[in-house]
């Protein structure tokens, strides 16, 4: 047999050629894929994991958004009562008739305090 004649033997996972030198593991390309395409798989689904929890909180936050909406118009509601109310309660003729009705009168000069 001539010497570069190499003889392949594989032992333990590991190709061997004559004079004992390592050559590549012959799956060493199989396992670098088998890789690649897991840690892809992880991206995507850690990717879409991110965008669904995304997605939740634009919900929750247009839900809030509503909510808050609502409250503010019932309280701009409530606020155009109040002051619809509070004209009435203060209008000069519901005082004059009110003061006529419990015999009231103007105040007399000595009644009135000026304030500084």
């Amino acid at each position: 047999m001539p010497n570069n004649l190499t003889i392949r033997l594989t032992t333990a996972g590991h190709v061997f050629i004559s004079k004992n030198r390592k050559v590549g593991h012959p799956w060493r390309w199989g396992k670098m894929a088998v890789t690649a395409v897991v840690l892809a798989t992880a991206g995507v689904f850690f990717t879409s994991l991110l965008l669904a929890w995304a997605d939740l909180q634009y919900i929750t936050q247009s839900y809030q958004i509503s909510r808050a909406q609502e409250i503010k118009k019932q309280h701009l509601d409530l606020n155009r009562k109040l002051r619809i109310e509070l004209a009435s309660l203060t209008s000069i003729h519901r005082l004059e008739k009110l003061a006529a009705e419990y015999d009231m009168g103007a105040p007399q000069p000595s009644q009135v305090v000026q304030l500084p």
